[in-house]
């Protein structure tokens, strides 16, 4: 797990020298059928070598196992493809930053009489692939909390400067609480402590 948070962390910096950037070129076929290697049969390119160029261009590669960054098992073991599941019109799910835009003080933002988790994420960051999941399960049970998205894109722009100093890797979360206090702020992949989070911003 730690050697997978450093990868991330480079990554965010300046990438290995053998590995790429993860892009979101794999996950845009997230939900379609698996292949035998275990990705999207649409998107692999050892089914689909005429899209090889395609990733290198994105810089979407590993040189060392030769395939797409976004499709090494090998080198992110978490990567996963599941679909995201469909939510009912009760959830509320906004977006506050899809292109890395600064966006000030967040507490004002937090829903009154909710909770709402604020979600720095990345297209190219598998662990927040795995954050979306747990949550779009809890906004399809519960209408008390809500989910703010925000994509940080890379570590270089207005929204990562502003708001992620000190956080280590992504997935980095906020929990603001019904009341508007803050519970917790965590870096990297922890769904007991995001559902603890939650449960405490409830009560």
């Amino acid at each position: 797990m730690y050697r997978f948070i450093l990868l991330f962390a480079l990554v965010g910096c300046a990438a290995p020298q053998a590995h790429g950037t993860l892009s979101s070129r794999t996950l845009e076929a997230a939900g379609d059928p698996l292949c035998s290697h275990r990705v999207p049969e649409k998107a692999c390119v050892l089914h689909h070598p005429e899209l090889t160029a395609e990733f290198k261009r994105l810089g979407d590669w590993c040189e060392e196992h030769s395939v797409p960054e976004s499709q090494c098992l090998i080198c992110h073991p978490d990567l996963t493809f599941d679909a995201l599941p469909t939510l009912p019109e009760s959830a509320d799910l906004k977006w506050l930053a899809r292109e890395g835009e600064a966006v000030g003080d967040l507490v004002p933002l937090a829903v009154k009489g909710k909770v709402t988790v604020f979600d720095f994420y990345a297209d190219w960051c598998a662990p927040c692939r795995k954050v979306d999941l747990y949550m779009y399960g809890v906004l399809s049970r519960r209408t008390d909390v809500a989910l703010r998205k925000l994509n940080v894109i890379s570590w270089e722009t207005p929204l990562a400067r502003e708001q992620l100093k000190d956080a280590a890797t992504l997935p980095h979360l906020i929990v603001v609480g019904r009341d508007g206090r803050v519970i917790k702020r965590m870096s990297g992949l922890d769904l007991p402590a995001l559902e603890a989070a939650i449960a405490e911003g409830g009560s």
